[in-house]
């Protein structure tokens, strides 16, 4: 109970905290099918999902954010951009750009006994980094004084290389530079998907239909509104009645994970399925702005509680 509230709550909190950015698009590779971006700086105008987050990030024992502490960057005003993306071996990285030092970092985990015991200093593909002795997707390396990239070893010297222009980047990528036509980038978040053989049964969602999706892109804005979109595609116009279906099932399968936490049930009733009769279908929810805000508000006061 408490780790899906957790989860429902930071997957809510990232999801109305984004705006584009293309400036580590650069750095995503040409075989990336998962690319997520959201803007950190937006949490500082809105407080009641700043404490949610806040509240995570305290309790949170992961490495990294210790680290953060330590090296005394704070996420809401040091950290501007963070991109997500996987790429064709499933290999997760993290790019990030903020208003850190990048020569302040590496200075303190060598004079830092306590850092130097979990971090060291090494080089990546001609760039500066960092190796987590701890955890072996936990590296990062410095692109610039104010970029930075988390991931295994393997996956930072291809960002190294991208960065360097040595590798092909997501630009070169068709299928995707096609999705991101219709991608609502001046939304808070934004994200796109070229799915891969067999994607269903790798992320193991358990509705049928869903293989018929061939590509797909979601959308958070929080204005007037908070609005949220998650539109797939399919290839074949006989294929779109079946994955309606799918798109009405993963929803209820959605409402019923969050069961347990009233208020995110509340906020999804208002929820729905649009399709256009040719080759996609939608999961559109929009509710006010105030309405938004006391859920945040209360999945605030129950993870103080919690604590």
């Amino acid at each position: 109970m408490k780790a899906k509230f957790l989860l429902v709550a930071v997957m809510f909190v990232f999801s109305t905290i984004a705006a584009y950015s293309n400036v580590l698009l650069p750095l995503v590779p040409s075989d990336a099918y998962l690319i997520v971006n959201f803007d950190l700086a937006a949490i500082v105008s809105q407080p009641e999902i700043k404490a949610v987050l806040d509240t995570q990030i305290e309790a949170s024992t992961n490495e990294m954010v210790n680290f953060y502490k330590r090296a005394g960057i704070e996420p809401a005003r040091d950290i501007r951009n963070v991109m997500l993306f996987l790429d064709g071996s499933e290999r997760p990285c993290i790019l990030v750009n903020g208003t850190f030092s990048a020569k302040k970092i590496s200075e303190l985990i060598q004079t830092d006994k306590d850092l130097a015991a979990g971090f060291e200093i090494v080089t990546i593909e001609g760039l500066q980094a960092v190796k987590n002795k701890l955890n072996a997707n936990g590296n990062m390396i410095f692109i610039n004084e104010t970029t930075m990239a988390f991931g295994s070893e393997d996956v930072l010297k291809m960002v190294s290389q991208l960065s360097s222009g040595k590798a092909k980047n997501i630009s070169t990528n068709k299928a995707f530079s096609h999705l991101m036509e219709r991608v609502d980038t001046t939304s808070r978040l934004w994200g796109a998907v070229v799915t891969t053989p067999n994607w269903e049964s790798r992320v193991q969602i358990p509705v049928a239909g869903l293989q018929n999706m061939k590509t797909a892109f979601f959308s958070v804005d929080y204005d007037k509104a908070f609005t949220m979109e998650f539109t797939g595609l399919v290839e074949k116009k006989t294929e779109l009645p079946e994955f309606v279906d799918a798109m009405i099932n993963l929803l209820d399968a959605f409402r019923g994970w969050t069961a347990s936490v009233p208020e995110m049930t509340e906020l999804l009733k208002s929820a729905k399925v649009e399709d256009n009769q040719e080759n996609l279908a939608r999961i559109f929810l929009s509710v006010p702005a105030d309405q938004f805000k006391n859920t945040m508000l209360k999945l605030s006061e129950k993870a103080n509680e919690k604590k």
